[in-house]
């Protein structure tokens, strides 16, 4: 009795034993997984597989956003953005544009390049802009590096303005025009008060956690965002929650146009809603302009050439801008 009692309890502790040792064993499983994951989800963001010039040069094509870019004057330069990064950028104008004195800094969104800034170019062309156009921190043909939608890249954009103004000495009128990240970086940069008259911010966000957020809580998974953060902060050094254009638009006093897609499922319009609210509180005067049925980055294509200058033009003569 006392032997089969032994046996009994020794194979009572072998399955307990065998059951722990599954439980440990999925349960480290689970949790690398888990890393994984948030680290490839981190990476998207802040190492991502960027567009080619001419991938983008193709898929405008496509889209018939190009329009006239091919018959520009074009010169290319560098500029020396954050600890010397090196900024390949592009200066476009066309005969009718010299002499207004009128210019534009164009900021492209995370993963395009510089010439996904075409397709809002040819209206500030016909409003008599000069244009530049750049690649923004380890996209298109700059250097390998981290991004940080809009953080250090607002940084680099306090640079560029700074060159613009050395470079081109007759400016009368300096304006910024950003798309997503790019507009995330022209809204940050307000905090370092530079000497610009105008910002045109398309699809931006309050903050690049907010994004991340609410994408994981479109699936009930919103748990997952302080994961991804610190995935980001651990193996990238970045906090997203660092990518805030919203804390840089408490003391704004610069004119700003927001546009934004109602359809747009990705940065959701209410972030340009909280921008337009914080960057008008100082008595500076901005407009928010909902695009019916656009997508992310799509206001431009939804809305066409014609109504989309349009936009751009009445908000220029609400400010002065002639």
């Amino acid at each position: 009795m006392i032997s089969r009692a032994k046996e009994t309890c020794s194979r009572i502790i072998c399955d307990l034993m065998t059951w722990i040792i599954v439980i440990v064993a999925i349960l480290i499983f689970l949790i690398v997984s888990l890393a994984v994951f948030c680290w490839r989800n981190a990476k998207r963001s802040l190492k991502p597989n960027t567009i080619s010039l001419e991938q983008e040069i193709e898929w405008n094509k496509k889209k018939g956003l190009w329009l006239d870019f091919d018959s520009y004057s074009k010169k290319e330069y560098e500029i020396k953005g954050k600890d010397g990064y090196i900024l390949h950028a592009m200066f476009v104008d066309v005969p009718s544009v010299r002499g207004t004195g009128k210019y534009v800094i164009f900021c492209h969104g995370h993963t395009s390049n510089r010439y996904g800034a075409v397709k809002y170019l040819n209206s500030y062309i016909k409003l008599g802009f000069s244009c530049i156009i750049y690649d923004a921190r380890m996209h298109g043909e700059n250097a390998p590096d981290i991004c940080t939608l809009g953080n250090i890249e607002s940084y680099d954009l306090k640079n560029v303005i700074e060159d613009t103004r050395a470079r081109y000495s007759d400016i009368r009128i300096l304006g910024l025009h950003g798309e997503s990240m790019g507009s995330s970086a022209s809204l940050s940069v307000v905090s370092f008060k530079p000497k610009i008259d105008f910002i045109v911010a398309d699809c931006g966000f309050t903050s690049c956690y907010d994004v991340v957020r609410d994408g994981y809580g479109n699936l009930h998974m919103s748990f997952l965002a302080p994961l991804i953060n610190l995935a980001g902060k651990i193996i990238y050094h970045v906090d997203l929650k660092d990518t805030c254009a919203l804390k840089h638009l408490e003391n704004n006093t610069y004119p700003i146009l927001f546009i934004h897609g109602d359809g747009d499922r990705l940065v959701k319009p209410y972030h340009s809603e909280l921008l337009n609210a914080s960057a008008s509180k100082n008595g500076a005067y901005t407009e928010l302009i909902m695009v019916e049925g656009a997508g992310h980055a799509r206001c431009r294509y939804t809305a066409g050439f014609e109504m989309y200058t349009g936009y751009i033009e009445k908000f220029l003569k609400k400010i002065g801008v002639e």
